[in-house]
């Protein structure tokens, strides 16, 4: 009986290792939709600081006011943004961060130069495509994140 005992176990420890060493399933469509919501943030938030950087420059210059479609543009963007990427964003501007978004370059925050930690590097390139730097406040964005959709928007 202890031989019959044993074996039972030895194919239970052996079908156990074997249910470990399967791959992993395939990303459920919920991280899908997740991840194509994020990018077209990115994009909305991308196209909306060359926006604002192209207002700012036309204030300088002392022309006149915003043409509407252009109001309408910025507004439009500002809409798709979540509220949490709208405050950041927004405190960026309200710091006098210009831009107020900046890419990753390898581990590095283009705006100020300074290496992002760790954690929030892992965050812009794997989880969220995008967060503030602890540093100077500037929204970082991961461009893979880009590349990978192709469409704009």
């Amino acid at each position: 009986m202890s031989d019959t005992h044993t074996g039972t176990q030895i194919a239970r420890r052996t079908s156990h290792k074997e249910s470990n060493v399967v791959a992993a399933p395939p990303p459920s469509r919920e991280f899908a939709a997740a991840r194509a919501k994020a990018t077209r943030e990115i994009f909305a938030l991308v196209r909306l600081a060359e926006l604002d950087a192209a207002l700012l420059a036309r204030e300088d210059e002392g022309r006149g006011a915003v043409p509407e479609a252009v109001a309408d543009e910025r507004h439009g963007l500002r809409a798709r943004l979540s509220p949490e990427i709208r405050e950041a964003y927004d405190r960026a501007l309200r710091a006098g961060r210009r831009p107020a978004v900046v890419r990753l370059d390898g581990s590095v925050c283009t705006g100020c130069h300074v290496r992002l930690h760790s954690t929030l590097e892992q965050t812009v390139r794997r989880r969220r495509g995008l967060a503030s730097c602890s540093h100077c406040l500037r929204i970082v964005y991961d461009t893979a994140w880009l590349d990978a959709d192709g469409s704009r928007g």
